[in-house]
């Protein structure tokens, strides 16, 4: 046996094993008072697990020439089916991040466009069942190693700006919701909004200018027709992203004490947004010098939360505040 037929074979033994195990957790949430569907309540997602089984050892090209939509869609239908015990949900999630991993297609893979958007949607609006906040906790982690595993795969360039712009804000909200949950899963979100950033970031040298995108207008329309749609994600979704991230410099916290309710800017987040800006400007270097919005972004709207938070902040982030003036006149110094 070749080593390439050992990998085929292995692709196929990959993907039973994971339909296999949504199914069983199908069937063990299953009210077993209801014979008739012994996998699960909705039967087309039994359907398409079982005609997908029925594919995986007569597959009819290469794998890495298989539209990865076929053996990926019916997880996908999982995470975003109603009514779908959260332990299921949670197997289906770590299973696409297992097919992720095994990086059984790329950016040439037909259809491999279609299907890494297709994982930004069906994650990012994954239905979550209400039931123990443990079991909560534990899907949404999940997610977030989805979401860092779709952006950190082979064929991430093929993502739609307004895909990788709902990834942060998916990370960002889990960041928010989980101040009131475990330690744990708030610094998994923030390590992986902080490592999604560095990848967005690292690649602004080699992103194309299309056409309006590095206009100075300040009414400049990013969704120009002439946008080329199909070339993955570019200036547009950096700009995006790090307009959020200024804008977590004005984040505020909601404070009652003896029955007055106060508003106070929430340090810990606005040091992490600087960790997070800091990051882009070491990656990016002078790269930043070459997209006059990006610039103008800098001078006017980073700079000016930059000069007031300054004399009025923790020493924490009045250091990291420091670091960005520094990181910026070394890079930007023009």
């Amino acid at each position: 046996m070749t080593r390439y037929i050992k990998r085929e074979i292995g692709v196929s033994c990959t993907i039973n094993t994971e339909v296999g195990a949504v199914l069983a957790a199908l069937r063990s949430s299953h009210d077993v008072s209801n014979p008739e569907d012994s996998y699960c309540q909705d039967v087309s997602i039994q359907q398409s697990l079982k005609s997908l089984r029925s594919l995986i050892f007569n597959p009819q090209q290469e794998w890495r020439y298989v539209d990865p939509n076929i053996y990926l869609s019916p997880f996908l239908d999982i995470t975003q089916a109603d009514d779908i015990p959260a332990a299921a949900t949670g197997v289906a999630l770590s299973s696409l991040l297992k097919l992720l991993r095994l990086e059984i297609f790329d950016d040439k893979t037909p259809g491999a466009k279609e299907a890494m958007n297709a994982l930004v949607t069906a994650t990012t609006n994954c239905r979550l069942e209400r039931t123990d906040p443990a079991t909560e906790e534990a899907v949404l982690m999940k997610i977030l190693q989805l979401l860092a595993g779709i952006m950190t795969h082979p064929a991430s360039c093929l993502l739609r700006d307004e895909a990788v712009c709902t990834v942060i804000n998916t990370c960002f909200q889990v960041v928010q919701q989980s101040a009131t949950r475990g330690n744990l899963l708030q610094r998994a979100a923030k390590y992986t909004m902080h490592e999604i950033t560095q990848m967005v970031f690292s690649r602004l040298n080699d992103i194309e200018i299309r056409s309006g995108e590095n206009s100075e207008s300040e009414s400049e329309d990013l969704d120009d027709d002439d946008e080329d749609v199909d070339s993955g994600f570019g200036l547009r979704c950096v700009v995006d992203i790090f307009h959020f991230l200024c804008s977590l410099l004005n984040v505020v916290q909601t404070v009652e004490t003896e029955g007055v309710v106060t508003q106070t800017n929430d340090e810990d987040i606005q040091w992490f947004a600087l960790a997070l800006i800091n990051t882009a400007l070491e990656l990016s270097g002078d790269g930043f010098a070459n997209h006059p919005k990006l610039l103008r972004m800098i001078r006017d709207d980073l700079f000016h939360h930059l000069i007031h938070y300054g004399t009025r902040s923790s020493a924490p982030v009045l250091s990291m505040i420091c670091s960005t003036v520094l990181n910026v006149y070394h890079f930007l110094r023009e």
